[in-house]
């Protein structure tokens, strides 16, 4: 039976943690060499339409496309890489730990104050993506000095200015990995 838990946080995406088995799909054309689990059907309504989950199987790193199963929920494809990872094959049982969906970023004040100088900077944020948006502000955040943030906020300004849609350097990866460590 899949148990499942859920981790809000005021700072980032609700942490999914669950237990799933591992099972070879019946109908994969080679052989069965695909190994499935089922995402339980809580985890799969917190996800709400998302099409690829990145998170860890048994403390192993991945980002993995969702797939709907049979039973009108979800299930995740999990390759050799991800097996050999996890230390798991069909018929073991693993564990999860899987991002949710990111929450609607608050603008930092400073980031605000700065929108003020750029009327085509603010007209594309408010264009971006949610993830876009996401990633300008933890690039920002992630500055460890006031003066790097500083200037973060003045080259996001910059860029967007300029049609940039996302920042150069921002390692989405580390912050996943940061949250769902166990």
């Amino acid at each position: 039976m899949n148990k499942a838990a859920n981790e809000n946080s005021d700072d980032g995406p609700a942490v999914l943690r669950f237990k799933a088995r591992l099972f070879r799909d019946p109908k994969a054309a080679n052989n069965g060499s695909w190994t499935l689990l089922d995402v339980p059907k809580p985890v799969g309504e917190q996800l709400r339409g998302t099409t690829k989950v990145e998170g860890t199987m048994n403390g192993h790193p991945f980002r993995a496309p969702l797939e709907p199963n049979d039973s009108a929920g979800h299930c995740l494809r999990v390759n050799q890489a991800m097996r050999d990872g996890a230390g798991a094959d069909a018929g073991d049982t693993v564990k999860l730990a899987i991002l949710g969906p990111e929450p609607e970023p608050a603008v930092p004040s400073d980031l605000r104050s700065a929108f003020k100088a750029s009327r085509e900077a603010k007209a594309l944020w408010n264009d971006l993506t949610l993830i876009g948006r996401i990633d300008w502000i933890r690039w920002i955040d992630s500055a460890k000095t006031s003066e790097t943030r500083a200037r973060r906020v003045r080259r996001t300004v910059e860029q967007l200015s300029e049609g940039k849609r996302r920042p150069c350097c921002v390692n989405v990866y580390e912050f996943m990995l940061r949250r769902v460590q166990e």
